[in-house]
């Protein structure tokens, strides 16, 4: 099978012929039908990650089963699913209380085993979503990670309420669907950033007001949100500046989830998290419910990816698809393998 192989970090792609898995004990094997192009995968290629090298990158997948090992029951061969980009134990913790993104001995697809840049993805059957025909190979890709990011971190660990104000910061693959998710949810929407594009495609998406990102974006939210300030912020930008917005601009008993990667530290006084009682959480990709719930979000016409699907590439223009993100040029870009299921 062919597939798109990171040799090195800093390094691009190189698309090599590699033996089709086979299928252990409760794996089996699926044969892609499409992978979205994510910025996690720009952060592994600079070595954003403690990764296995070499590695074939892509998590964020959708394909048909196209072989079963011994002791799965309840997929067939042909059957359309999303995959869970996770190898969760099930037993630990962490996964007993439902939190498999955080179990103790995660191992993840693209990044600790091979992914979906290739024809065909070796994965536990536990982390397969049975999908429906109707539903399209690339808005399943899309779903489970690009709108299931954004989802997890507004559901699971902000708990936004309708009526609240939801601050996002950044409108790009994650930020773009966190305001479409805040809006769906009943919040008052301000979306920032630097792009007019993205503005106008935040006011699309739902957003009530948008704000110009850069050095002056605190003092226009908070023109917008009054003394209190906003309840909720949601930094999807891969800065430390913008982490830094994210906590000044965050209002009294505000709550904060840092959703963008960044590596650099960045500088908060202890006295500002006690003089408004804000509160700054870390959220980590997503659940396999929060897939199955976006993915039903979808079906209900309650949310869109049009916005995410518009640039497909094949797997032998990924290094292109990759530079394409890199420079800001789209939101997200698909790999496609053949079209349908």
């Amino acid at each position: 099978m062919r597939a798109a192989l990171l040799e090195r970090y800093g390094a691009p792609l190189r698309l090599i012929d590699i033996p089709d898995p086979i299928p252990g004990e409760g794996m089996v094997v699926v044969a892609t039908r499409a992978c979205g192009v994510c910025g996690s995968d720009i952060f592994l290629q600079k070595g954003g990650f403690d990764s296995t090298m070499p590695i074939v990158p892509g998590h964020e997948a959708s394909g048909v089963i196209a072989d079963i090992g011994p002791r799965v029951e309840g997929l067939e061969i042909g059957q359309p699913v999303a995959m869970y980009y996770i190898d969760f134990c099930g037993s630990c913790e962490m996964c007993t209380m439902g939190r498999v993104n955080m179990c103790l001995s995660v191992r993840r697809m693209g990044v600790d085993f091979n992914g979906a840049f290739a024809e065909r993805v070796l994965i536990a059957a536990k982390s397969v979503i049975p999908v429906e025909t109707s539903d399209t190979p690339a808005a399943i890709a899309v779903l489970t990670d690009a709108v299931a990011t954004p989802y997890h971190a507004l559901t699971q660990i902000l708990h936004v309420q309708p009526g609240e104000t939801v601050v996002v910061f950044g409108v790009g693959g994650i930020g773009s669907n966190a305001v479409q998710i805040a809006a769906h949810l009943g919040c008052r929407v301000i979306a920032v950033s630097r792009s007019s594009s993205k503005r106008d495609l935040a006011t699309r998406l739902g957003a009530d007001a948008v704000v110009v990102g850069g050095e002056n974006a605190i003092e226009h939210i908070r023109e917008l949100t009054g003394p209190r300030g906003p309840e909720v912020v949601i930094q999807t930008v891969g800065s430390e500046l913008v982490d830094e917005q994210a906590f000044h601009v965050a209002g009294i008993s505000g709550r904060i989830a840092l959703v963008g990667i960044s590596t650099e530290f960045f500088s908060v006084r202890s006295s500002e998290f006690i003089w408004r009682e804000v509160s700054v959480m870390g959220s980590r990709g997503f659940t396999p419910d929060d897939i199955r719930n976006v993915i039903e979000l979808h079906r209900s016409g309650a949310i869109t990816v049009e916005h995410l699907v518009e640039h497909p590439h094949r797997l032998d223009t990924i290094n292109v698809a990759l530079d394409d993100l890199r420079r800001g040029d789209v939101l997200r870009s698909v790999i496609t393998f053949g079209d349908g299921w």
